[in-house]
C-alpha cells in the first residue's frame, strides 16, 4: 500500500491483517458481534504505520510507548462507529484508524486508558474522535514532538481539533466540550416549549432561560477556542 500519510519510511509496516486477529481476542460475549461486524462491513485491514522510539528516531513516552496506524477499507459507502471502540481495547498500543468507505476518508482515535478488572489490566476506551470526510495527503497528520508522550498528544490535538499538551488538558477540554453541546440540547428542548406555549408570559419567562444559557455557552466556548487549533 502507498505510504498515503507521508510518514517517514522507517514507520512503515504495510501488512495485512487477517480479521480473526481481532475478534480472536475477543471475550465469549464480544467475539459473535465482533466477528458478524468485521465479516459483514470490512473489506480488509493493513496494519500500515507502528510509531514507535526506534522507528521515529524519539525518546520513549511515560505513558505512550507505541501508536499503531491501521488503514480500514470498508465494504460500503456507510459503516458503523460503535465497535470500533470494541476493537481498539482488544489492540495493546495507542490506534489510530484510518477509514477508507465509498471514495471519502475518516481519521479514528480513542483516548484509551488502562484500568483494572477483576484483578486483570485492560484498555478502555474514552472519548472517540472522529475527523470526517479528510483529504489524504501529506498534510493530514503531522509527527510533532521529541518523544512518544509529545508525538501522542500532537495527532491527538489534531484530530480531535483541541490542543492540549498533556491527557489532563485533553480531558478537561472534553469536559468543556460535553457541556456546551449539553447546553446546546437544552435550548433546542426550550425553543420547542417556547412555539408550543400558549401563554405570553411563560414564553418571555422561557426567552430569559435560553438567553442565559446562550451566555454560558459564550463563556465556555471562549475557554474552548483558547485552545481550540481549529
Amino acid at each position: 500500500m502507498d505510504n498515503v500519510l507521508h510518514f517517514p519510511l522507517s514507520t512503515i509496516v504495510d501488512k495485512n491483517v487477517p480479521k480473526n486477529a481481532f475478534f480472536g481476542r475477543a471475550s465469549v460475549e464480544q467475539k459473535s458481534t465482533l466477528k458478524d461486524f468485521l465479516t459483514r462491513e470490512f473489506e480488509s485491514i493493513v496494519w500500515l504505520y507502528k510509531l514507535a522510539p526506534a522507528t521515529l528516531n524519539v525518546e520513549d513516552g511515560e505513558y505512550v510507548h507505541e501508536i499503531d496506524v491501521f488503514y480500514c477499507r470498508m465494504k460500503e459507502d456507510k459503516y458503523c462507529i460503535k465497535p470500533f471502540s470494541v476493537m481498539d481495547e482488544l489492540l495493546p498500543r495507542d490506534t489510530i484508524f484510518i477509514i477508507e468507505y465509498g471514495g471519502k476518508f475518516d481519521l479514528l482515535m480513542h483516548y484509551k486508558e488502562m484500568s483494572v478488572v477483576h484483578g486483570e489490566q485492560k484498555w478502555k476506551c474514552g472519548v472517540g474522535e472522529l475527523k470526517r470526510d479528510i483529504r489524504i495527503d501529506a498534510d493530514t497528520l503531522n509527527i510533532q514532538g521529541q518523544s512518544m508522550d509529545a508525538v501522542y498528544n500532537s495527532l491527538l490535538s489534531q484530530i480531535s481539533g483541541l490542543s492540549a499538551s498533556t491527557k489532563e488538558e485533553y480531558k478537561e477540554l472534553v469536559d468543556i466540550r460535553k457541556q456546551i453541546e449539553s447546553i446546546q440540547k437544552q435550548i433546542l428542548m426550550l425553543q420547542k416549549r417556547i412555539k408550543a406555549e400558549k401563554q405570553f408570559n411563560r414564553q418571555m419567562e422561557l426567552n430569559t432561560e435560553v438567553r442565559q444559557l446562550r451566555k454560558e455557552i459564550t463563556l465556555l466556548t471562549d475557554k474552548l477556542n483558547k485552545n481550540n487549533i481549529y
